[in-house]
């Protein structure tokens, strides 16, 4: 049997140090898989680690949906924009599933102070690199589906109060933002957090950053229901 390739979007690597090179491959062999073997993509969640080890189909698989989990552990938000024509839009889901931001603010805590970053400056990046997904998303009528960026309790960090209120800031812009733009906002965000409303509580995360299954079942939940109102089903 004589199989034939097919012309694949490859955004190749970055160039310089990045995350998003980690599982180009993987990436690369598995949307040619879909596209070649012509299978329908229901859901494509795209991402950072949390996104990455979340278990979709052990979550959401008895659906019978297609859900592709196209997070990669690390990743940034100009990465994921920059990936967003291979990983999202040629596999031509119904529906992609956005939750990115939070590696962008390691540069509050940069080494050296050419990589350093001040909050503003990173809730510009991310707003506009996200605003640009939604309207990629939106010119190829996939619905966007923008998620919160996750609280975080990592007390090694000198700035965790500055990156906590960098966070309740950016998701107030999202969730604007997702209105503006026609996509759904989930806030995962006000469900995860302790009484002060911006750190994540320690019951849900391995580490003050990554939710174990307790934290996952509230994001799973938390979906669900966002989907639901607007009569999307996972």
């Amino acid at each position: 049997m004589n199989e034939k390739r097919i012309p694949l979007v490859r955004p190749g690597t970055f160039g310089v140090p990045a995350a998003a090179d980690s599982r180009r491959l993987e990436f690369d062999i598995g949307n040619e898989v879909l596209l070649a073997k012509e299978q329908p993509v229901d859901f494509v969640f795209i991402g950072d680690s949390i996104t990455q080890l979340w278990d979709l189909r052990t979550y959401f698989g008895s659906s019978g949906k297609n859900h592709i989990n196209r997070g990669i552990s690390g990743d940034v938000s100009g990465h994921v924009l920059q990936r967003f024509e291979a990983d999202v839009i040629q596999l031509k889901p119904q529906y992609v599933v956005i939750k990115i931001g939070i590696n962008n603010m390691h540069a509050l805590d940069a080494w050296s102070e050419a990589g350093r970053k001040l909050p503003d400056a990173l809730h510009q990046e991310i707003e506009q690199d996200i605003r640009e997904m939604l309207q990629l998303a939106n010119k190829h009528q996939i619905k966007p589906i923008l998620c919160s960026i996750l609280p975080v309790n990592m007390n090694y960090f000198t700035s965790l109060a500055i990156k906590n209120k960098l966070i309740v800031n950016l998701n107030h812009a999202l969730q604007k933002l997702a209105e503006h733009e026609g996509g759904i906002y989930v806030d995962y965000h006000s469900h995860m957090t302790t009484a002060d409303g911006a750190t994540l509580r320690e019951e849900l995360a391995h580490d003050g950053l990554h939710p174990h299954i307790v934290g996952y079942d509230i994001m799973a939940g938390v979906l669900r229901d966002t989907l639901h109102q607007h009569g999307i089903e996972l």
